[in-house]
Order: C-alpha cells, then structure tokens, then sequence
C-alpha cells in the first residue's frame, strides 16, 4: 500500500516525482528505509559533533544532545517526502510554478500536507536554541529551509512551487505557536535543559541542514 498517492505526493512542497511520464508511488517502507538509511550517516556527523563541542568545554545536556539526535531524523524524514534522493540521476530541469494561491485553492490536501509538514520544523527550532525565540527567525529560517527544498528539486526531484513556500512557511509558523503554547506549562528547568549552551545556534542549524541535504543526494 502507498503512503502518498498521486494527489499527496504533491505534499512534499508540491512535489511530483515524474521521471518519463510516470507518478512514481512511495511505499511507506520506502520512506522509511530511505530515511534511516541516510540518518545512520548523519549519526557520526552528530557523535563527532558534540565530542568536539565536549573538548572545547562545551559540553551539551543529554536532554539537548538527545533532542538534536530527534531534529536530525525529522530532517531526513522531511527530505524524504520531498522526494529528494529517490533517483540516481542528477540533471537541472527546472519545472517551476509561479501562479500563488491557485494551488491552494484546487488542491486544500497538499497545502494542508506542505503545512504539517514544517510544524515540526518551526517546534523543534525555539525548543533547542534561544535565538529562535521569535518568530520572524522562524519564519525566516522556514522560508529559506523550503526554498533550498524547492531549488535541489530543480536537479531531477520534482517540481518547484511558490505556493509551497508559503505554505512550509506558515507550517513553521504554526510549529513556533504550538511551541510557545507547550512552553508555558514545561517546567522551567526542563526547557533550560533542552537549550543549546554557548554554541552559535544558527551555525548549528546550518551545518545540520547543509549534511542532511549533502548526505541526501549523494548517498
């Protein structure tokens, strides 16, 4: 049975595998293995990571070192739906759609699936790092993360949307107001425990994002 039929595979920034004129379906067994099987390389990334943090004196909490472990699976299930790395082939052909709103509008299960998405995105951002306790950083760092989605689908992995960019946009949005919601009820300690601490958070984000895409398309 398939996780993503013709109409939800749209979910992953709009996004149709089309490769000569065929909808490939994605078994959901396939999405799982894709997306463990580019995080067991991310995992040394990871190790090696905070061991360096550790030896230069900033070690990291376990609730925050175990957080990040989480993120980076999210990041490679989210690749994974995109489509991205389910082809060996690597060519530009760019089939960019520059009409807002319509898709919206003809089809509310994509953008609800675009939305969804990146909550989790939006969620995990404020809850590890301080920097991202506002939204316009969310907002912005969603926005760029489905914009470098919508570019790399440009090389063989579908099509390119504006709508999609909106949509994970307000996804991430949306994962920034359920964050604030949950945060007033977490024990203070709790959320301290989760921080990031004396690291540059945006660098952080950058080099996970950076392997996660790298380890995507070529592995």
């Amino acid at each position: 049975f398939c996780l993503l039929y013709e109409k939800m595979l749209n979910a992953g920034m709009g996004n149709k595998f089309e490769f000569d004129k065929e909808i490939i379906m994605i078994p959901i067994s396939d999405i799982l293995i894709r997306s463990i099987s580019g995080y067991v390389f991310m995992v040394p990334v990871f190790v090696l990571y905070f061991l360096w943090l550790k030896k230069l004196g900033r070690t990291q909490s376990f609730l925050h070192t175990a957080a990040v472990f989480v993120f980076g699976y999210y990041l490679f299930g989210l690749l994974t739906v995109t489509g991205i790395g389910f082809t060996s082939t690597m060519t530009f052909r760019p089939n960019i759609s520059w009409t807002p709103f319509i898709g919206m509008i003809t089809g509310p299960i994509d953008t609800i699936l675009n939305i969804i998405l990146f909550v989790p995105l939006g969620f995990f951002l404020p809850l590890l790092y301080k920097k991202y306790h506002h939204m316009k950083t969310v907002a912005l760092t969603g926005f760029l993360f489905s914009l470098a989605v919508e570019i790399v689908q440009m090389f063989g992995w579908g099509s390119s949307d504006i709508n999609d960019l909106m949509t994970n946009t307000a996804g991430a949005c949306i994962g920034f107001l359920v964050y604030c919601l949950l945060s007033r009820i977490l024990p203070a300690n709790l959320k301290k425990q989760l921080q990031s601490s004396r690291v540059n958070a945006v660098a952080e984000v950058l080099l996970f994002a950076i392997c996660t895409f790298a380890i995507m398309v070529t592995a």
